[in-house]
């Protein structure tokens, strides 16, 4: 997907050259005594300036801050500019714990609004990089709120863009969209064009085909350079990189790596360098290179290891996953496997923290303009109790407990409201013993899933197992016995699913798990770990004494095909064979079978 893992890599670009806004000079005069290239301006100039050149010449901007900061500022703008450049040093030396501290003063809105605005966007940026994504999404929210008062157009821009980048990260590619029609585009700077457009090409990608989006993505590359704006740039060519690969065009992948490396090494930026090397390892992997493969996996692997939440580390164990195992070495492959699951699950507790967050944030919003409206309700009412009273004391009492039992019926309903549904939802989707999906989710899911891995050419991966003499269990130690038994094989095998597998209870004991990407080898050798969690399941610290098993049968779309009914039937044969050589036991459904 199409610049779909630029959150962290991006993240820090758009924190420090994407919060820059134009400040008017204001004439406090405080002229700087000396020397001093900067003397001749007044205090806010000297500022302006210094903000000017905070990317490009670092040692300098920090001498001159702390040059004036020996000065004794009287002017607020003063005080509150060379507030929010103190903020950003902090910032580039990576000391975001220091940050918000500093950038508090500024985050008032009786402050000048553009300092208001800037520090919004650096907190925003900040508390995102620091995983602090509730808190970040407040002020994403109070971001949101301040845009149709800004009337400044690259101030605005500034704030658009990490709108759409937030957006992309949620998946909300319809607001990424709605939000740049905000933009002027012959209004703003070219840098700021450059990086709007770049951030928009992942929602586009979701409404166009292949094709249109590299045309797309060209002028947005060639818009970049001419804006002399190199990171961006290099990071959609990396993205248009992986749309080849995607699209099984590998030759033109490794065409495009050859071309770019040599000026993406140039940029000196570790996160794009391993992930276009990862890309390429791919690409090389495909092609039969195994050596060349190895190498760029390694190199991937070196620049990315300092980067947290790096796609490129879970690609380039992927890579050397699939190296390892084409030369039977299946404990490193093994290994590698493991390494590449922890850190895909390490990305999904990171989206699920941010997904919780965002929503908890929308829903105290939400909340909270309910009880202003009730409380404005109430207010109303009051008014209304308080003529009525004057006219006739004895109506008081009655409509004051018309008020109280109106506004406690109100909350009522809004909370049964809010949890009723979410209750209701959980009900009809997710099975209430294991948590995992029901039939009817399971099929609803992986008919969407199918429907999606098909049109993209992707392979698919079914895997269908059932609990060896579960009725025994049932009928020896009771339900509650079965119950506890069916929660423990759930949890012994999501540990080892990704993030994207489907998996769900069809039957009383019969589990199905759906796996998108995914070949018929790799999810044998995925059933067989399951398998063998499902033996190691300690059942001793149940009161009664037994052992676990179960038999899998696996098929796959490069025999089975796309349809969900042939999928579940194939695995089924599988699974039945497994069961008729003697149980705990994978079995693959071959061609022949078909």
């Amino acid at each position: 997907m199409l610049l779909s893992k630029l959150t962290l890599s991006i993240a820090l670009y758009f924190l420090f050259l994407a919060t820059a806004a134009p400040v008017v000079a204001s004439d406090s005069g405080n002229v700087v005594p000396g020397e001093n290239v900067l003397s001749h301006l007044t205090v806010q100039q000297q500022l302006a300036e210094l903000d000017e050149i905070r990317l490009e010449n670092l040692p300098r901007f920090r001498a001159e801050l702390a040059r004036i900061r020996e000065l004794k500022l009287t002017q607020p703008e003063d005080i509150e500019y060379f507030t929010l450049l103190t903020a950003y040093e902090f910032a580039l030396q990576g000391q975001y714990d220091k940050v918000l501290p500093t950038l508090t003063p500024l985050l008032n809105p009786s402050s000048n609004s553009v300092f208001t605005t800037r520090a919004q966007l650096m907190a925003v940026n900040v508390l995102f990089l620091s995983n602090n994504y509730k808190l970040g999404f407040s002020y994403f929210e109070q971001l949101i709120d301040s845009i149709p008062s800004i009337t400044d157009p690259e101030l605005l821009a500034n704030v658009i863009v990490i709108v759409m980048f937030t957006y992309n990260q949620l998946e909300r590619f319809d607001l990424t969209l709605l939000y740049e029609r905000y933009i002027d585009f012959d209004t703003i700077s070219p840098k700021m064009s450059c990086l709007i457009r770049a951030t928009s090409i992942d929602a586009k990608y979701q409404q166009h085909d292949l094709a249109f989006m590299e045309a797309e993505a060209g002028n947005v590359i060639n818009e970049c350079i001419a804006a002399k704006q190199i990171i961006p740039a290099n990071l959609v060519r990396k993205e248009l990189m992986r749309a080849f690969i995607n699209d099984n065009n590998h030759k033109r992948a490794l065409s495009f790596f050859q071309q770019h490396i040599e000026e993406i090494q140039q940029i000196q930026y570790p996160m794009l360098i391993s992930q276009i090397n990862a890309l390429a390892a791919q690409a090389h992997l495909e092609e039969g290179y195994l050596k060349k493969a190895l190498f760029l996996a390694d190199k991937a692997l070196e620049f990315g290891q300092a980067s947290p939440n790096n796609i490129a580390l879970v690609e380039a164990y992927d890579v050397l996953y699939r190296i390892a195992k084409a030369e039977q070495n299946f404990q490193q492959a093994l290994a590698y496997l493991e390494r590449k699951q922890q850190i895909e699950n390490e990305f999904k507790a990171s989206k699920t923290s941010q997904q919780i967050a965002y929503h908890t944030v929308k829903s105290e919003i939400e909340l909270k303009n309910q009880r202003i409206n009730l409380l404005d309700r109430d207010n109303e009412l009051l008014f209304l109790q308080q003529s009525i009273y004057k006219e006739e004391a004895k109506n008081s009492r009655l409509m004051l407990i018309l008020a109280t039992l109106i506004g406690t019926i109100a909350l009522v309903l809004a909370y049964r409201g809010l949890t009723g549904r979410k209750r209701f939802k959980l009900m009809a989707e997710y099975d209430q013993l294991t948590g995992i999906s029901n039939r009817y989710n399971f099929n609803n899911q992986a008919k969407q899933a199918l429907k999606h891995c098909q049109a993209k050419h992707v392979p698919v991966a079914m895997i269908l197992f059932d609990l060896d003499h579960f009725k025994l269990i049932n009928d020896q130690f009771g339900h509650a016995t079965g119950d506890w038994a069916l929660q423990q094989i759930v949890l012994a095998c999501k540990q080892f699913m990704r993030s994207n597998d489907i998996f769900g209870r069809i039957g009383g004991e019969e589990f199905v798990i759906m796996m998108p990407g995914c070949e018929l080898d790799k999810a044998t050798l995925l059933a067989e770990i399951c398998r063998d969690a499902i033996v190691s399941i300690d059942c001793n610290s149940n009161e009664h004494q037994f052992s676990l098993s179960a038999s899998f049968g696996v098929s796959g779309s490069e025999i089975s095909g796309y349809d969900l009914k042939q999928l579940l039937a194939d695995a089924d044969k599988a699974m039945y064979q497994a069961k008729a050589k003697g149980r705990n036991q994978v079995v693959e459904y071959q061609q022949t079978e078909h």
